[in-house]
């Protein structure tokens, strides 16, 4: 059955890389090389696996576009991350079941196997670059691979590293102006109990996979700005059992005479690029009154079970790219 998913653009920033460079061209070129044993990269998944994270869970490029439309304008894939361990928890009685309680069990998949945390699909044109993220798999953990993948092929430098800018739009869909100031909100930190409004629901729903994954909460943010922990947990103390507590902290630059100066759009682009443009909010010459939205769209994508089919998704972040250049909403040849 179909699934309704997210598309997302992103876009290779080039400052303090080199001219000419092109991430599409780049990759397809480290794929095509030979790696440990004499075996092509792009043939042999195991050359692709990398410990980003140095804790026995592995990120993998895993399915790549077919090879032989390489030279052409357009390379895709899917990236895997496999946690460290093979045990997996589940109820294996029937929910229909009459029970005072159904059992947790531990199950073991084998010594061989490994636990799939997540996956990501992308497709990139040149320097464009489509996404589909996983709850678990975000585009901060497409940036680490890729620019592993690029330092251990030494066609990136130490220091220099991968990053897929967003392009942030105006409710009406048009490019964003500078802004004065920017607020952003943190993950809410709940009370004891459960919030029982619907705007709560909302809240914990949209936030809790970045939350698990990313995410700085309320009090993390008053910690990094040298709130003392009595302070913290006086106001932790407040928060009644249904309720939680919300923060707005808003990042501006000033000159002298207090006056404020614009942040560029090319700096919002990148530096809120993993946030939800929903917990967004602009002011000055950049204030929108339809509120801020990422380029991004919707599309239907075949399934596997409860996994998305990486030929389909990798095909409608393609038709996705082909979209927003034909509209003029990026710069993005296909020829």
């Amino acid at each position: 059955m179909p699934k309704k998913v997210t598309i997302q653009y992103r876009q290779l920033k080039t400052e303090g890389l080199w001219e000419g460079v092109e991430l599409k061209n780049m990759l397809v070129d480290v794929l095509r090389r030979q790696g440990r044993g004499g075996k092509v990269v792009a043939e042999n998944a195991k050359l692709r696996i990398i410990d980003i994270d140095q804790d026995n869970s592995f990120v993998i490029l895993n399915k790549l576009s077919d090879p032989t439309t390489w030279d052409g304008p357009i390379l895709s894939g899917q990236v895997i991350h496999l946690q460290e361990g093979s045990d997996v928890h589940a109820v294996l009685q029937s929910l229909d079941d009459d029970t005072n309680e159904f059992v947790v069990q531990n199950l073991n998949v084998g010594e061989t196997a490994r636990v799939l945390k997540g996956a990501l699909y992308f497709a990139i044109v040149g320097n464009h670059v489509g996404l589909i993220e996983g709850q678990q798999v975000r585009g901060r953990t497409l940036e680490r691979y890729l620019t592993a993948l690029l330092q251990q092929s030494e066609e990136l430098e130490p220091g220099q590293a991968v990053i897929l800018t967003s392009k942030f739009l105006s409710g009406d869909g048009k490019e964003l102006s500078e802004s004065s100031e920017i607020t952003v909100a943190a993950v809410p930190n709940k009370g004891d109990g459960t919030p029982s409004t619907d705007r709560a629901t909302q809240i914990i729903e949209r936030e809790a996979a970045r939350a698990r994954e990313e995410g700085a909460t309320v009090f993390d943010v008053l910690r990094t700005l040298k709130w003392a922990p009595e302070a913290i947990e006086s106001l932790r103390a407040e928060v009644p059992d249904d309720g939680w507590i919300e923060g707005f902290f808003k990042v501006l630059i000033k000159e002298k005479k207090n006056r404020k100066k614009p942040i560029s759009r090319a700096t919002i682009n990148e530096a809120l690029r993993n946030i939800d443009a929903a917990d967004l909010g602009l002011r000055g010459e950049g204030s929108e009154k339809g509120g801020i939205v990422k380029l991004s769209t919707q599309r239907q994508v075949e399934t596997d079970g409860s996994l998305l089919n990486p030929t389909s998704a990798m095909e409608q972040i393609v038709n996705a790219l082909r979209d927003w250049s034909v509209a003029g909403k990026i710069d993005c040849a296909f020829e």
